[in-house]
């Protein structure tokens, strides 16, 4: 494949995937707990040998491509809802989910009591307390700023709450939780924390910045897509006819 070429569909692809990353953004700005993703790029050298090569050997051997996404855990606007099973935390911290691959985390304080009076998240993954899951009997529910549950004024449980010190660590695990894979993203004592009872954390995309910067990209899609088009249809049409002629 021609090198020009090559690197032109490299940046047609990278910002594909962008608009990608932009567009699950836009598509979850009202949801709970969401934490908005970014993509950022890398650009590789295809050169046989790096070293030694010209400059114009590196150029026409570079290529773009998405290296990966990072999440932005900045905290989104608390809504007051005024229901009892909903919590919103306060700066730092995380609540802690039994899933079935092991624990999960989560901003999404939108909580309900399934048939079986466990307590829940909004997908049915038990919340962990101190104790372990939480059972909740019938009963007026009480929620303190340090997560104490009480149950018609007798204590329950805890609400487990944790923090990370690397949250780079953490991936995500559908459109609200994460989990941590490995050892740097070991869950610590976030210290004094404050759970707002009748609050949902709403998520952190800002549909203003990210309508911008999808316009931004889409408007580079299009160009790499001109170039590709005219490097297809009219440089190596041109090439191929003068090169027709001296041979002829």
């Amino acid at each position: 494949m021609d090198s020009g070429l090559y690197t032109a569909y490299s940046g047609l692809r990278a910002t594909a995937e962008m608009l990608d990353v932009l567009s699950n953004n836009l598509a979850n700005v009202n949801t709970t707990g969401f934490k908005s993703d970014e993509a950022f790029l890398g650009i590789y050298n295809h050169a046989i040998s790096a070293e030694g090569a010209s400059p114009l050997d590196g150029a026409i051997n570079d290529s773009s491509a998405i290296r990966g996404t990072v999440s932005n855990f900045l905290p989104g606007l608390i809504k007051t809802t005024g229901r009892d099973l909903d919590v919103a935390l306060e700066g730092k911290g995380f609540l802690v989910l039994q899933g079935s691959s092991g624990l999960m985390y989560t901003r999404n304080g939108n909580l309900h009591v399934n048939a079986q009076g466990a307590l829940v998240n909004s997908e049915g993954v038990p919340v962990l307390g101190e104790n372990g899951p939480i059972q909740l009997p019938p009963g007026h529910v009480t929620i303190s700023a340090a997560g104490e549950i009480d149950v018609d004024g007798s204590a329950v449980d805890r609400l487990k709450v944790v923090d990370f010190q690397l949250k780079s660590g953490l991936e995500k695990v559908g459109n609200s939780s994460f989990r941590s894979p490995g050892t740097e993203g070991t869950p610590l004592e976030p210290g004094e924390i404050n759970i707002r009872q009748g609050g949902l954390e709403q998520s952190n995309v800002n549909p203003v910045k990210e309508m911008m910067l999808m316009i931004t990209v889409m408007r580079q899609f299009e160009s790499l897509q001109k170039t590709i088009y005219t490097m297809m249809n009219t440089v190596n049409d041109r090439s191929i006819n003068q090169v027709g002629r001296v041979n002829g």
